[in-house]
């Protein structure tokens, strides 16, 4: 097998959702960035997703008429844990519900669609955001807006080794 030795700021490994979100706004950020993907396409397990967001605070409760807060939602999010609670970590699930807002408005912003909400017991409002038209769409439009700013993205290609130059 030949290696390939290529300079970055950035490497990415993995193109999946995660991955593609963060090479986009590594790039964003004026990083030359490199997204390794070891299969023939991008998509890892979000394109096996059911591609449903729980989130409080869209733009589609609102126009639903739904009142909602990240508190509300952090707080619900716990009625999931049932015997699980302990291992649960209240700080981290806190991030998550604050981010949603923000992160709905940049998944839209990247072209994505949803349709919602729903409701999805026991959450006390409907937060659910299915997104349209199937969670393939994901990977579609977020390898779309990686590629339209620039980062280079390749597939087949499996990580092995980074190698680290200077401080950064």
């Amino acid at each position: 097998m030949v290696a390939s030795e290529q300079t970055c700021d950035v490497v990415v490994v993995g193109a999946g959702g995660a991955g593609l979100a963060a090479a986009i706004e590594a790039r964003r950020a004026g990083a030359d960035v490199v997204l390794l993907e070891k299969n023939p396409a991008p998509g890892g397990s979000t394109a096996w997703s059911v591609g449903s967001v729980t989130a409080s605070g869209s733009s589609h409760q609102a126009r639903a008429g739904v009142a909602d807060d990240p508190a509300s939602h952090w707080r619900d999010m716990a009625a999931f844990n049932g015997d699980l609670d302990p291992r649960d970590n209240p700080a981290l699930r806190r991030v998550l519900a604050d981010a949603m807002p923000e992160t709905m408005d940049w998944l839209e912003a990247q072209g994505l669609r949803f349709f919602g909400p729903m409701p999805e017991p026991p959450h006390t409002r409907p937060r659910m955001h299915t997104v349209l038209p199937n969670a393939r769409a994901y990977i579609v439009h977020l390898g779309r807006a990686a590629r339209r700013i620039g980062v280079r993205v390749a597939t087949q290609t499996r990580a092995v080794a980074l190698v680290q130059e200077g401080g950064g």
